[in-house]
């Protein structure tokens, strides 16, 4: 019997207007101004270079290690690249993370069908999870918050709060027991076949790939035991 339905955030539940490249530096520009009112001037073209060699270097480890550093590791190197004297000060990166994350979360959105949804989900009786890769908790609930949806979920797994990522399946099962919900009982919703599908496979649960996109499924990927378009259809599978 179904007890619990687990979600992706990114791609499934939230959107963005604008490419994540251009978000990425809008947010390295931010932290750059943000500097700058601390009394550190850096040129934002090197600043912008160093932090996407840096980012860059860490994203291609971390998609084939599964690995999550926090994001103060990470924008402490960058700082220190930058030639920052006080690039290990706690207060200094948590503004600078934060500076960061707010362009970023301004350009995210949500379609109509999310809330009635999760709703409707929730009046059932069954339990709600969310399940997300980032390297900054900031990141998740600055976007919970924004629409409202941190209310909706009895357990919010962030990927950098456990030092892994999907598709490995202790991040899932790191959920499943924050719910005291088996495998068996629960199913999982997510936009990535790579991450979510490929993720919820690996630790025996059944899926649901969001396609909004209307991709077709590549050979080799991870097969879905179902799919749909938005989000309302999931209601028909589920209830």
């Amino acid at each position: 019997m179904l007890k619990a339905v687990l979600f992706d955030l990114g791609g499934t539940l939230v959107y963005r207007y604008t490419k994540f490249s251009e978000l990425i530096t809008l947010g390295h520009q931010a932290v750059v101004e943000y500097l700058f009112k601390k009394g550190y001037t850096l040129q934002i073209d090197e600043a912008v270079k160093v932090a996407n060699e840096i980012y860059g270097a860490y994203h291609t480890f971390t998609e084939k290690a599964y690995i999550e550093l926090d994001f103060k590791i990470i924008y402490s190197a960058i700082l220190s690249r930058l030639g920052v004297p006080d690039y290990s000060n706690e207060e200094l990166i948590s503004g600078a993370i934060t500076n960061f994350y707010s362009p970023i979360v301004s350009a995210y959105y949500i379609t109509n069908d999310v809330k009635e949804v999760l709703s409707k989900l929730k009046k059932k009786g069954l339990k709600l999870g969310l399940v997300t890769d980032n390297h900054s908790t900031d990141w998740a609930f600055h976007l919970l918050q924004k629409f409202e949806l941190e209310p909706f979920f009895d357990s919010i797994v962030v990927s950098s709060q456990i030092g892994i990522r999907k598709p490995h399946k202790q991040i899932f099962l790191h959920s499943l027991k924050t719910l005291h919900i088996n495998n068996e009982n629960s199913i999982f919703v997510g936009d990535s076949l790579s991450h979510d599908i490929q993720g919820a496979e690996n630790t025996g649960i059944k899926s649901v790939w969001l396609n909004r996109k209307r991709e077709r499924q590549k050979p080799k990927t991870p097969k879905p035991h179902y799919e749909i378009k938005n989000l309302l259809e999931l209601v028909d599978i589920i209830l």
